[in-house]
């Protein structure tokens, strides 16, 4: 993202979610309940929601990651053994496609069906992987004992994440042939990780001293790093997403109280809100989960706030990992894999 692009950086925690398995058929979305508008902001129709397929038998299935086209989804199925498989679901209605149980912690999808994740070892640390071209592939850490965690990849297939080698994170990046390199820290930082990656290859993550405050960051494409601006310098701050140019994370008030704080700002008028934003796409429509009535709404560039129904308990049982540039968010509902049709009118006509 060029830096004369308008900015819009918005923050977020994400949610918990209980669980509920799977093969259990849930009852027909209920109506939600009204959505907390922002000033100026105008109501919408709810967004229909519809179970993804998953094969016969499935204790309880997720998606970890959709890309922005719509075209994949990724996540895992787990069968009445406690077995879990990497699955890829196309187009967000047939029955996935199950990669084996070698590889089920996947992380990122891209518009090409390639995926990336991470292995968990007993003993601690993890190995990165990648799929492509039908085949799995290491992705290293910085060195030989490090450990490999891809959070995201690009259409290009090039994937962001860290790397862990004696109790420190790094950010690294993984070209599309697997060789990892380590992207610049902000001066007095030493640690940091890359939470995701743009098309452009903007990637966008945190930073921090030794014993200090982490940062929100963005490394641009030529590979310099700025810290994002607006939060005071006592509060945390994680960037986790980016698309766009537009920009997810989380904000951590060194109040004393528990609240998270939901930021969004350009470079005309910084602001701060009370909410947990859950995903965003191209056109700046942002889902979150609100403070007070813990349920998930999408609000358009325009103001239009929709909500994404869940149910009708005072607790987050739903929770969105992307939203699609047309305006489809995909998630999970008490472990069930779902999609929520939030397109405007004009994109749901195509």
């Amino acid at each position: 993202m060029l830096l004369t692009r308008t900015r819009c950086v918005r923050l977020v925690l994400v949610a918990a979610v209980l669980g509920l398995g799977a093969g259990l058929t849930p009852p027909a979305a209920p109506a939600s309940a009204a959505p907390a508008l922002a000033s100026g902001a105008s109501a919408g129709e709810a967004c229909p929601r519809q179970m993804l397929g998953a094969p016969a038998g499935t204790r309880r299935a997720g998606i970890a990651d959709a890309d922005p086209t719509g075209r994949f989804q990724a996540g895992y199925v787990e069968d009445a053994s406690f077995i879990s498989r990497l699955a890829l679901w196309t187009d967000g209605v047939a029955q996935p496609q199950t990669l084996g149980a070698e590889h089920p912690g996947v992380t990122g999808v891209n518009s090409h069906g390639d995926m990336v994740g991470s292995d968990f070892f007993p003993e601690g640390g993890g190995r990165g992987w990648s799929y492509r071209n039908g085949e799995f592939n290491t992705l290293p850490g910085l060195s030989a004992g490090a450990s490999g965690f891809p959070a995201a990849v690009n259409a290009e297939g090039t994937a962001a994440g860290s790397s862990l080698d004696g109790g420190a994170f790094l950010p690294v990046l993984w070209a599309p042939d697997g060789a990892v390199r380590q992207l610049a820290l902000p001066e007095g930082d030493t640690r940091g990780q890359a939470q995701d990656i743009d098309d452009d290859g903007t990637v966008v993550g945190w930073a921090s001293t030794d014993a200090g405050v982490t940062h929100a960051v963005r490394w641009l494409p030529d590979g310099s790093v700025e810290r994002l601006p607006g939060t005071p310098p006592q509060d945390g701050s994680r960037a986790t997403a980016v698309r766009g140019g537009n920009v997810i994370g989380q904000v951590i008030p060194d109040t004393g109280d528990s609240s998270m704080l939901l930021w969004r700002w350009d470079t005309a008028s910084p602001q701060a809100f009370t909410g947990t934003p859950q995903a965003v796409n191209a056109r700046g429509a942002v889902v979150e989960l609100t403070s007070y009535y813990v349920k998930l709404q999408l609000t358009e560039p325009d103001g239009t706030v929709r909500s994404l129904p869940t149910d009708t308990t005072p607790y987050p049982t739903g929770h969105v990992v992307a939203l699609t540039d047309a305006g489809v968010a995909y998630g999970n509902w008490n472990s069930t894999p779902v999609k929520w049709d939030c397109r405007p009118a004009a994109l749901a006509e195509r």
